[in-house]
């Protein structure tokens, strides 16, 4: 019990020392992000600090695997440094033993890892969606000065404000004209001129532009088929809503309703969500015997190795996640023959300076040849 607790708490607290080290980079990294989009104008100032903590579980979830990782390479590479585990080995204690005693420590990060994906994640991504929708609500002003011609977002037509109410978010005396297609803006052309008007987002994601009582004209340039009309009510897209913006929403879907639906993007994420805490388990296991050290290899001399093998095993969840949502792959292959790759490589590393192990491998060396 000695041993357990020793192995135990060494690895935990360089676990959390690493965790801690890692969030503090990644949080001011963060930090300067949300800092830059509230000098551009795009975040009140009064959410900075609220958008902050907000990206912190889902930074959680991703750092903790890693965390763990490097904390197994950081405490069982020093104990192999000062010789204690060859004492330990030498006491009766088996590679086995050690092991287990980190897959408990990996049993309950894996636990905190799927609280913060399965729940606190997608509750800060809905909160964060929350606060986005709020700063939209702006969006009349934010997206159309008065007095400026300017593109609309999505480069589809030329927009002008003579005024805006900023109380009302009505604007008033609008000017468009519409772009189909630049090359032709020559020859063709839609103008229409409104006295009033307000934008709007839409359940979609996009952005709309909504005028009143105004008047529409079309033609081409040097033709006399000029068409005028009249409207009370007029409706253009200016913002459509983007990859990310989507992808944003999806992450903020509660758990148990992604459950109930079958599109690739939903379960793209589900998966992802149970791969966090399933991959602490599985890098742990991979991690003890890649921290096994000679004495004059010095505590880290797998590291960067080790390193490189969990960088490859993140790198193709994340091509999995992406190819799932794409429909690539199959919805019943989906992540886990990724997670099946790295468990039997990891059952691979244990066993080779095992007994039976070393046995294998000879009979397979043997039948081989």
């Amino acid at each position: 019990m000695i041993i357990f607790r020793y192995i135990f708490a060494e690895t935990f607290k360089a676990q959390l020392a690493v965790f801690t080290v890692l969030l503090t980079i990644f949080t001011s990294q963060t930090l300067m992000r949300v800092l830059d989009d509230a000098l551009e104008g795009k975040v009140p100032t009064e959410l900075v600090f609220g958008m902050l903590m907000l990206n912190i579980p889902p930074l959680s979830g991703l750092i903790l695997p890693l965390s763990l990782f490097i904390g197994i390479f950081l405490a069982h590479g020093q104990m192999y440094a000062d010789s204690e585990m060859t004492v330990v080995k030498a006491c009766g204690v088996s590679e086995w033993y050690v092991t287990r005693v980190t897959l408990v420590l990996a049993l309950l990060i894996a636990l905190l890892t799927a609280f913060h994906t399965l729940w606190w994640t997608p509750s800060s991504y809905e909160q964060r969606e929350i606060l986005r929708q709020e700063i939209k609500a702006d969006a009349g002003l934010a997206t159309l000065m008065p007095g400026q011609f300017q593109y609309s977002s999505n480069q589809k037509s030329v927009i002008f404000v003579h005024s805006s109410d900023k109380d009302t978010q009505e604007l008033e005396k609008i000017f468009v004209a519409q772009v189909q297609n630049r090359e032709q803006i020559g020859n063709r052309f839609n103008l229409v001129y409104a006295e009033k008007g307000y934008v709007e987002q839409v359940s979609t994601g996009a952005e709309m532009l909504r005028l009143t009582d105004g008047h529409a004209y079309q033609g081409s340039i040097g033709m006399l088929d000029y068409k005028l009309s009249d409207f009370q009510r007029y409706s253009m897209i200016i913002k459509e809503q983007t990859i990310e913006e989507l992808r944003l929403k999806i992450m903020a879907i509660p758990t148990l309703e992604l459950l109930s639906r079958d599109d690739s993007a939903a379960q793209a994420e589900l998966q992802w969500r149970i791969s966090l805490p399933l991959a602490v388990i599985i890098v742990a296991l991979i991690a003890v015997p890649l921290a096994r050290v000679k004495p004059r290899q010095g505590k880290y001399a797998k590291l960067v190795p080790a390193f490189a093998i969990y960088l490859v095993y993140f790198l193709l969840l994340m091509a999995g996640r992406s190819a799932l949502e794409d429909g690539k792959i199959p919805m019943k292959l989906g992540l886990w023959w990724i997670h099946a790759g790295a468990l039997v490589y990891g059952i691979y590393l244990f066993t080779m300076e095992r007994t039976l192990g070393r046995q294998l491998l000879s009979i397979f060396t043997r039948s081989k040849a």
